[in-house]
């Protein structure tokens, strides 16, 4: 009897555990504390956008039937609004608590390891890294940067399958590409370094940071004469990882500087018109007496060019003067002179094209865009004696700047210093062989340059015909000069004036009136036996580069006020 009411106890006790366990389903996670840093350094709307997050994540913990992939969602967030303003240390248990609730997202151990990349804790890094690629094994930024990391450790030969499979995924992202070769330089593979390095500069050509490998590796293989030039040709420059969770958390954020980026990235899809909205919102929370407000501004300008709007862009590029400080370097002041100069310039006004131009070299003097149009508005002017300083510079920082080693030689042959002129193209040619603009001005200056010392009519024949070759049919009359040029120079004057006619013929037809009495005149010259004496006259194009005069634009400016440019 005692014995029965013992065993249907037992299975009571069990009953009633059953039930119990059944009414309370399994503890999730347990959930880390996460607290909201001091927000006083950044942004009001950053602030307020912290707090909301912040308090609808409370909401969300104590709410009943809220799954733990939507608290993961909201932690996650939290987090990456915390990352975004390098508030590592909040960031992190939030990120920690995401990753828990919802561990088959590969978002959260990716964006950690990033955060440990940026506190310098790279073996966190590492694994938080692995844990994300095998939760998406084809996701080639993770691949890329995992593949960072072992080089950075010395582990070569485990980088290398990460970007083998990056590169065989998406063969157009450079960064894949550079690592790949890097692993095999680290790897002492010399031959195949050089060869996926080669591959990268062909994929993405100005990739300047790659030469310095390439030079490593060249220099394995005992090519010094190969691994000099392309350290002539390194630039300190980052190779960027096409990276759409990177991209999110750099946009998240209500801030001025966010609401630039998703402008940048409309301009780069070119949605002009959304990217304007994107600025427009950014404009009220970046004061203009700061570099990003500027930027907002000048970029703002931007978009509204692109939409035809240049009336308005040109007010956004004065506001944008207007607010910049007296004296530099600001790179948003520079960028703002030169956008008002080249819009002048377009619409004839070059006095004060010249004095923003001057104005952009000021507040950035390593602005290469600005230097040459400030050259070529010097030029345009009539001053090549001002211009050539600022083509030199533009040459000196950029050896490889074929527009502003054509506009160089040109001032000097404004200035009849021929010889100058010759030594100057032969020098330019030597570092840019394919440029055929050189090649063409050279014969101009062999043919018919007045100092005898700067002529040489074989090589003048000799590059023109090279270029008639190469160009086939699509010849220009001004080639088609300078081989009459040459042919009267050599002294083959029937020939000479058989070019001329055909040139003259062509040009006639087109309706080149003032082209047609230039050539009339040189074509007198060869009946008579006689060499052109005048590689180029006043009035050519080659003495006036810039951009062109548009009549929309000097109708569109006419009542356009003066921006202010510096010192005025």
């Amino acid at each position: 009897m005692r014995e029965g009411r013992a065993a249907a106890i037992v299975v009571l006790s069990g009953v009633l555990a059953a039930a119990t366990a059944c009414s309370h389903p399994p503890a999730g996670p347990v959930e880390r504390p996460v607290v909201l840093p001091d927000l006083s350094r950044v942004e009001p709307s950053v602030q307020k956008q912290g707090k909301e997050l912040y308090e609808s994540l409370q909401a969300m913990r104590t709410k009943a039937g809220v799954s733990a992939a939507d608290k993961g969602q909201a932690y996650g967030t939290l987090a990456m609004l915390l990352h975004a303003g390098e508030y590592y240390e909040a960031a992190e248990p939030a990120y920690l608590n995401a990753q828990d609730l919802a561990p088959a997202d590969a978002r959260w151990p990716y964006l950690l390891a990033h955060l440990h990349k940026s506190r310098g804790e790279p073996d966190k890094a590492l694994a938080d890294f692995t844990r994300a690629l095998q939760l998406k094994p084809d996701d080639v930024p993770t691949l890329i940067w995992l593949g960072r990391l072992y080089l950075d450790r010395g582990e070569p030969e485990k980088a290398q399958p990460l970007f083998e499979r990056a590169q065989s995924l998406r063969p157009d992202v450079v960064a894949g590409i550079v690592g790949l070769g890097q692993s095999a330089l680290a790897q002492k593979d010399y031959a195949r370094a050089a060869s996926v390095l080669e591959e990268a500069l062909r994929v993405h050509p100005t990739a300047a940071s790659v030469h310095s490998p390439l030079a490593m590796a060249y220099r394995g293989l005992g090519d010094t004469t190969k691994a000099e030039a392309h350290l002539k040709e390194w630039k300190n420059t980052e190779v960027l990882v096409p990276d759409p969770v990177r991209q999110e958390l750099d946009l998240l954020m209500e801030s001025g500087l966010s609401f630039e980026l998703r402008g940048v990235r409309a301009l780069e899809a070119r949605d002009y018109k959304k990217a304007e909205d994107f600025f427009r919102k950014g404009i009220p929370l970046a004061p203009g007496d700061t570099m990003l407000g500027r930027s907002l501004r000048h970029k703002l300008a931007t978009a509204l060019a692109l939409q035809g709007d240049v009336r308005g862009a040109f007010e956004q590029f004065t506001e944008v003067v207007k607010l910049a400080p007296q004296d530099g370097p600001d790179e948003t002041a520079a960028k703002a002179h030169y956008s008002i100069g080249v819009l002048l310039a377009s619409a004839g006004r070059g006095r004060e094209a010249i004095a923003h131009l001057q104005a952009a070299v000021k507040f950035n003097p390593n602005y290469l865009e600005a230097r040459q149009g400030l050259g070529d508005a010097l030029s345009r002017a009539g001053r090549p004696e001002a211009a050539l300083p600022e083509y030199a510079e533009v040459v000196r920082l950029n050896p490889r700047a074929a527009e502003a080693r054509f506009g160089y030689a040109m001032a000097l042959v404004r200035l009849t210093r021929y010889r100058e002129a010759r030594q100057s193209l032969e020098e330019a040619i030597r570092l840019l062989p394919d440029d055929m603009q050189l090649h063409h001005a050279l014969a101009r200056v062999l043919a018919s340059a007045p100092d005898a010392a700067a002529r040489d009519g074989r090589q003048a024949l000799s590059i023109a015909q090279r270029l008639e070759a190469a160009m086939g049919d699509k010849k220009t009359t001004e080639l088609g000069e300078t081989l009459a040029m040459a042919y009267a120079e050599v002294g083959n004057f029937a020939e000479a004036a058989a070019v001329q006619r055909s040139v003259l013929n062509a040009a006639t037809r087109a309706g080149f009136t003032p082209d047609a009495r230039r050539m009339t005149g040189n074509l007198r010259l060869y009946e008579h036996g006689q060499a052109c004496r005048t590689p180029w006259q006043a009035n050519e194009a080659v003495f006036s580069p810039g951009p062109p005069i548009s009549p929309d634009l000097v109708s569109v400016l006419a009542s356009a006020p003066a921006a202010r440019s510096a010192g005025n």
